[in-house]
């Protein structure tokens, strides 16, 4: 024990972890892991920080789109909507704050209310304000109309119901 204890006292050693210290600090800083506007969450999406304009406290799953009126601000995305940029990550959060929303990866979107998920169903705008529809193939044939509603495709399985979350892995054009 008394060679192990000097192995790690040992000023090479400690050389070597100062090396790979700063080694990962220069890759956290090229990567901007330590930025406080974006962040993987826990589900394995990539989520980017935007001021809540919805009007409301935020709902997590809600599917949002660019406000117009504040710069970097989002607000709920209209029924059948093509300019959905992502879903909101955390609930509550005030109106006119600071919001984590998903714009990439695997997101927990709200699923339109009384209708159910299939895992592989292609996934858009629903026909209800800032939510999702999961409940079909890719359209066949596939529609430019219907393709911009796109949001991506079902991870899960989920019965219908009221305010129901399910797994997607989101992606845009």
């Amino acid at each position: 024990m008394k060679d192990l204890d000097y192995r790690f006292n040992d000023a090479a050693y400690q050389k070597t972890i100062k090396i790979i210290q700063d080694s990962v600090k220069a890759i956290e800083e090229f990567l901007h892991i330590d930025d406080p506007f974006i962040k993987f969450t826990a589900e394995g999406g990539l989520a980017v920080k935007y001021y809540n304009k919805t009007g409301a406290r935020s709902i997590k799953g809600t599917l949002v789109e660019i406000e117009t009126s504040l710069d970097n601000s989002i607000t709920t995305v209209a029924a059948d909507a093509y300019d959905c940029i992502g879903a909101i990550y955390e609930d509550n959060v005030p109106d006119g704050s600071y919001v984590w929303v998903v714009v990439a990866g695997t997101a927990e979107v709200l699923l339109k209310d009384s209708t159910a998920s299939t895992r592989g169903n292609w996934v858009k705008v629903s026909d209800a304000t800032g939510r999702a529809d999961a409940t079909s193939g890719v359209p066949s044939p596939p529609t430019a109309a219907e393709h911009f509603k796109e949001i991506g495709h079902c991870l899960e399985t989920q019965t219908a119901g009221t305010d129901v979350l399910c797994k997607i892995n989101m992606h845009f054009l």
